[in-house]
């Protein structure tokens, strides 16, 4: 073989090699690329997101309760919850701990409900919420979520009837247990109209003394 295509033939080798390894290098590249971003587009399209509010109460519209509510789509761990200026229980639990300030854990679409107070000494008032959370049990990061929570775009609400379908049902209910308990304890007596044999037969006997009757008028009517 002449030298010069011996040559050739290394150089092709050569570049070949060259051309194979840039290849692979550019092929490592782009898949660790799309690897971050599949997992930057999994966690982003699976996160808690913890948010806690003063609601009206279900019942009474002049009391309100403090919510604690995962919107998120993942589970929220190890969850605070803080208040500026802090939260005050109601005058009848006012010795006792603010509830939902820690929570262990909170499921996705899931909350968590407690009675607070009246609304009338906080309706003016302005909060900063800050709630924090883990994604697992075990993460040496929190997460976090800060906002500002104004009561008086709740001023001057009404309700006409219950807003929760539930609670008028339960209404309804507790209204016919306490009827029905005058009725048990004999507190109210009721009337009831008994239709008996007797009154069968009576009604019988009419009818058939009011049948002869008229087969007596027809037969004195007819034309001799």
């Amino acid at each position: 073989m002449p030298v010069w295509l011996t040559i050739v033939v290394t150089v092709v080798s050569v570049l070949g090699a060259v051309v194979t390894a840039i290849a692979t290098l550019l092929l490592w590249r782009v898949t660790k690329v799309l690897a971050v971003e599949t997992r930057r587009m999994a966690d982003a399209s699976s996160q808690p997101h913890v948010v806690a509010t003063i609601e009206p109460n279900r019942w009474s519209m002049i009391h309100a309760d403090l919510r604690v509510e995962n919107t998120g789509n993942a589970t929220a761990y190890d969850i605070e919850v803080e208040f500026d200026p802090p939260l005050q229980n109601g005058e009848s639990r006012s010795e006792k701990q603010l509830p939902l300030q820690r929570l262990s854990v909170l499921k996705p679409g899931h909350g968590i409900t407690s009675y607070l107070t009246e609304f009338e000494p906080i309706i003016d008032q302005k909060y900063t919420v800050s709630v924090t959370w883990k994604r697992s049990r075990d993460a040496s990061t929190r997460e976090g979520n800060s906002y500002e929570l104004d009561l008086s775009a709740l001023k001057g609400i009404s309700r006409l009837g219950a807003s929760d379908p539930g609670v008028q049902i339960a209404e309804q209910i507790k209204k016919m247990r306490e009827d029905w308990q005058y009725v048990a304890s004999s507190f109210k007596k009721v009337k009831v109209d008994i239709y008996t044999s007797a009154d069968r037969l009576h009604e019988q006997r009419a009818l058939e003394r009011r049948w002869r009757r008229e087969e007596r008028q027809r037969a004195g009517s007819k034309p001799e």
